[in-house]
């Protein structure tokens, strides 16, 4: 019995040593974690942005660190973004810090040098795995998005049922990244669908959109993404691009090179089924002039009919020289690919 309560005494003991390690461990973590986001927030304060915030609170002892930035407001005064952010929640397992877990809020709102708009989800949060010692260079993340609504000061508003993107660094030379974007029920602006289809013959919801892609950048994703500018594009390699709307169905695919300037250059095959009514949505929204429809029926029309299939369309979408094609139709100037 003596040996047995001996025992019984050298196990509380341990035990009891274990906790007052992890409990001193965890401590020091969670003060380093404290630490190293008020120092980026004054750090940004003295950069010269405005920042406000009711202090930097970590819970989730024993086995997380939960940091909540309560008041939190961000201004970009240089590129006249902000954001009001009150809640805003960090989440790390003290044994996998360098695995982050960023939670908005319910409602917070994003302001543009243009407008301000109120964002209010059942759930916005995204999982980041970061290098740590590489200014939190992104490996890979994953973002949820349930039940987002958006609504702007300059009157519109819009709404995403589901999405989900997800992002994965590449083990190759290059800072190249895997991206897939996954999006259902989305509903454009109000005015956006009045002028698109005026006649309201589609469905309010885009039923699907999705993207897949490699996409290189002139540097890697990093915190300089958030606090100067962000990597520019270089290269888009298009596995798909695809967005069904009611009877319309649109896909993408090919690879484009991107300059200095975000001009692409390269093509992307199309497939386009009903895309008399696309031509129509374009007209409306005045990205085909309307005196150059017929025209445009007309080549398209023909490209078409060798398919057997007339409501339906694969063509060819080139970018050349700062200008695009579809099939041998000019349409105008390139779009930028530019990350503002």
């Amino acid at each position: 019995m003596k040996q047995e309560s001996r025992a019984m005494k050298v196990w509380a003991w341990v035990i009891g040593a274990l906790v007052m390690i992890w409990s001193v461990v965890w401590l020091a973590g969670s003060i380093a974690t404290e630490r190293l986001v008020t120092y980026w927030l004054n750090d940004r304060e003295a950069a010269g942005w405005a920042v406000a915030h009711d202090g930097v609170q970590t819970s989730g002892y024993p086995f997380r660190f939960v940091t909540t930035l309560p008041g939190l407001m961000l201004a970009d005064p240089f590129s006249g973004w902000a954001a009001e952010l009150d809640g805003f929640r960090l989440e790390q397992d003290s044994y996998q810090p360098q695995a982050i877990r960023a939670i908005w809020p319910a409602e917070h709102t994003l302001s543009t040098p243009y407008e301000r708009i109120t964002i209010r989800a059942g759930q916005l949060e995204a999982m980041l795995h970061v290098r740590p010692l590489d200014y939190l260079a992104l490996v890979q993340s994953e973002t949820r998005i349930a039940a987002l609504e958006m609504e702007s000061d300059l009157g519109w508003s819009s709404r995403v049922d589901q999405a989900l993107t997800m992002v994965v660094e590449r083990d190759e030379p290059g800072h190249r990244y895997d991206i897939r974007i996954d999006a259902s029920g989305v509903t454009p602006a109000g005015e956006v669908l009045a002028l698109l289809d005026p006649a309201g013959l589609l469905p309010q919801e885009i039923e699907t959109v999705r993207f897949e892609a490699v996409m290189g950048f002139a540097r890697a994703w990093d915190l300089t993404a958030l606090e100067s500018s962000r990597p520019a594009i270089t290269r888009v390699e298009l596995a798909e691009l695809r967005a069904d709307w009611g009877d319309l169905a649109l896909r993408l695919s090919g690879d484009l090179d991107v300059d200095a300037d975000g001009l692409p250059t390269g093509d992307l095959s199309v497939r386009a089924q009903n895309w008399r009514e696309m031509i129509e949505i374009g007209v409306n929204a005045g990205a085909i002039p309307a005196g150059f429809r017929g025209t445009l029926e007309t080549g398209l029309g023909l490209l078409a009919g060798l398919s057997g299939r007339p409501e339906d369309l694969d063509a060819t979408l080139s970018f050349s020289n700062g200008q695009v094609y579809f099939g041998p139709i000019p349409l105008g100037p390139a779009p930028r690919l530019v990350l503002r």
